[in-house]
Formats: structure tokens, sequence, C-alpha cells
């Protein structure tokens, strides 16, 4: 799913998330970048289809001046009430995670910024993965601790119990020896057990792994999952995972892949299928 000249995601495609329909039809917001600005965009797969743009989902300055710089890494959930977007948004000096609410999953309002910045993500915080389960919501992001945002990252984690407001749990997964970042996480809920998908970074091509928790506080590391290989558009890395479930019971994977010999992080949205049974 590379961009194509012109397009506000010419330069970049990444960061994507996946929703899936009750007709089948699958729904994706993803980062896309012109060189100048980040927003999310949208597309839509109908059952048996090819993915369709659906254009511009959330611009800069869709908040205000929080999010004026742009605006990035969405996370969707559906709620009682609708959909309910988390996704990052810079104001030129610090990225915060902001809220947007929607009926129909095209237009959306906007709702502000969550949470108060913590020692965790004093240098910003992005990248946001929203779960639902029966006892509570948990929020997983990336958090910066750098005062430029672009240092070491750890995963950090929120709870509540409406999504209204949020208690800050602090870091639970950050780099072990030999790791120069973690980020970007994706959390399923599989029979009381959460897997978590997320960007290893071991300062060369970065890869995916998957960890494990009983509780969403300790987690277990499980390994790369997937990483670059060949000549192919994601050779020389996989980053921003989304998994996601369907119906079918297979497992899907959605993630930016950069091709052998790009100089420009020119990242384009790729697919992998994890046809199950899931591990254990």
């Amino acid at each position: 799913m590379p961009g194509t000249p012109g397009e506000p995601d010419s330069l970049r495609a990444w960061r994507p998330w996946v929703l899936e329909e009750a007709d089948g039809a699958l729904r994706m917001w993803y980062s896309g970048d012109d060189g100048t600005t980040s927003r999310i965009l949208a597309a839509l797969q109908p059952p048996g289809g090819a993915w369709e743009r659906l254009g511009i989902a959330v611009d800069a300055g869709f908040a205000g001046e929080t999010d004026s710089y742009g605006a990035e890494s969405p996370c969707v959930v559906k709620t009682p009430g609708g959909y309910l977007m988390v996704y990052g948004g810079f104001d030129g000096e610090v990225s915060r995670l902001h809220m947007a609410t929607s009926d129909d999953a095209r237009r959306w309002d906007a709702q502000g910024t969550i949470m108060q910045r913590g020692p965790e993500d004093v240098g910003g915080a992005s990248h946001p993965c929203v779960l639902i389960t029966g006892e509570r919501w948990w929020l997983f992001f990336t958090g910066y601790r750098g005062s430029s945002g672009t240092e070491r990252s750890e995963l950090v984690a929120a709870v509540s119990q409406t999504g209204a407001s949020w208690d800050r749990v602090g870091a639970v997964l950050e780099p072990e020896p030999g790791e120069v970042a973690v980020s970007h996480p994706c959390v399923l809920d599989v029979s009381r057990t959460f897997y978590m998908f997320y960007a290893s970074d071991v300062g060369g091509p970065i890869r995916i792994a998957l960890a494990s928790s009983s509780d969403g506080l300790s987690w277990d590391r499980r390994g790369a999952v997937l990483e670059p290989a060949g000549q192919g558009p994601d050779g020389l890395g996989v980053h921003t995972p989304c998994v996601m479930r369907p119906r079918d019971g297979s497992l899907g994977m959605w993630y930016s892949g950069m091709p052998v010999g790009d100089e420009e992080l020119g990242y384009r949205i790729c697919s992998a299928r994890f046809p199950g049974p899931w591990p254990t």
C-alpha cells in the first residue's frame, strides 16, 4: 500500500490500525506523511475486495494547538456509543495522546488531550493501543523520557473504568540489554491472557516481537515473531504492528515495511497472516 505523488501519504504510510465490521469489511486508519505533515488517513476493504483509500480522517490541527503540527498513530475501538480513536498529536515541541469520537467511523469529533505527562513520557507520548476487557479499559502507549522525544522509548500503561479518565500504571516493558528501544504496542486479550506485539529496535533493522502477561503489568518476552527478509517491501525493516483476529479464526497482522535501499524512511503498509491455532 505505497503512497502516490501528491497524496498525503506520498512519503510514508505506516502505523496501521484495522477493525472488522459485522459484514466482514475491514476498516483501516493509518499515519500518512507527505514529507511535511503527518495526518491520519482511512481506507476500507469490502468483503472479497481490494483496499480503497477514503482520504483524510484526522488532519493536523484537528484538536487545536496540541496537534497543530501533525496527527499520527491512530487506535480505534468500537464502543456501545460508536467509535473511539486515541492518537498521537504533535504541537511542535512534544507529542501527546488525544481522543476523538465518531458515530459512523467517518466523521470525527475532537475530544482533546488525555492524561497529564509523567516521568515515563516527559519527552512525548504516542502510538496508543486501547484494549477493553470485562473488568476495565487498558491503554498502552510509547513513552519517551528524553526531551527530544526521539531517544530511548519504553511501553507505558494506564487503566480506566470508562475511558473518560485514566490512572497511570507506569512503564510495563523497557528495553532489555541489546535493545535500543521498544515501541508501538498492540495488545490482544485471548482466554484471559494478554499478548503484546511491539516493535523491537536492536540498533539495526527493526523487528516485531511478542510478549505475554496474565495481569497486564508483568510481561514475559516471547522473542521476535516477524523479521525483515528478502528484497521485498519489508526487506529492510518491519515496524508498527497491528494484530487482529478476524471471524474466520486466523490471525492477521498489518505492519509497516521498509524496502531495501530506502534512505528516506519511506515505510509502506504490508500484511501477514497466521492461520492458527493460537500459540500458547
